[in-house]
């Protein structure tokens, strides 16, 4: 099988836009596709990323891939996991400080997964980004309310002060890219 195009499934520009900058020097095609799927509820994230690319393949028999991501506080369980884009719906930033009172683990994990499929089967790609709930919540504009009170980088700001800089990279975000390419490139190209 050699692999020169490639469909992305998602509808955000931004995260197909960066997909690209991985993808472009190996001479890959990246294609912006967006499809129909359903989120099952499941706890576990990687049995939702799986069933999405199953879906995704179902509709279109073309080699694809998803990138997705959850969000793991280990003090709470787990919590959120799969449910972190509801819970920046219905969540406050001073919500997610209350959740942390009393807790001396402020750690909070971004599992950021890619699942590939194509005739021959899907393969899963995972890396862990480790961050800390803030005590103190950002005053500064956001997009999500977790974005004020989470760090995902050594100099300990907020997501959404890190992405008020417009040069702001997630440190290791290259990880998981870099192991899906590497993975390609030895094995469908």
């Amino acid at each position: 099988m050699d692999i020169k195009k490639l469909h992305y499934i998602t509808e955000n520009q931004s995260k197909f836009v960066n997909a690209q900058t991985f993808f472009t020097p190996h001479g890959i095609t990246l294609i912006q596709t967006k499809l129909d799927t359903y989120e099952i509820q499941n706890s576990d994230f990687i049995v939702i990323a799986q069933s999405k690319v199953k879906q995704a393949w179902e509709q279109l028999k073309e080699p694809l891939f998803i990138n997705d991501a959850c969000w793991i506080i280990p003090s709470l369980n787990g919590f959120p996991g799969p449910y972190m884009k509801y819970i920046n719906k219905w969540f406050t930033p001073q919500d997610f400080i209350n959740l942390m009172r009393g807790k001396t683990d402020r750690t909070i994990i971004l599992r950021d997964t890619i699942v590939y499929i194509d005739e021959q089967g899907s393969q899963t790609f995972t890396n862990n980004h480790h961050g800390i709930i803030l005590e103190n919540i950002y005053p500064g504009e956001y997009k999500n309310p977790s974005d004020v009170v989470v760090s995902l980088s050594k100099s300990g700001k907020s997501l959404a002060e890190e992405l008020a800089n417009k040069n702001f990279f997630l440190e290791g975000e290259d990880i998981v890219w870099n192991n899906f390419i590497d993975w390609l490139l030895k094995n469908r190209i």
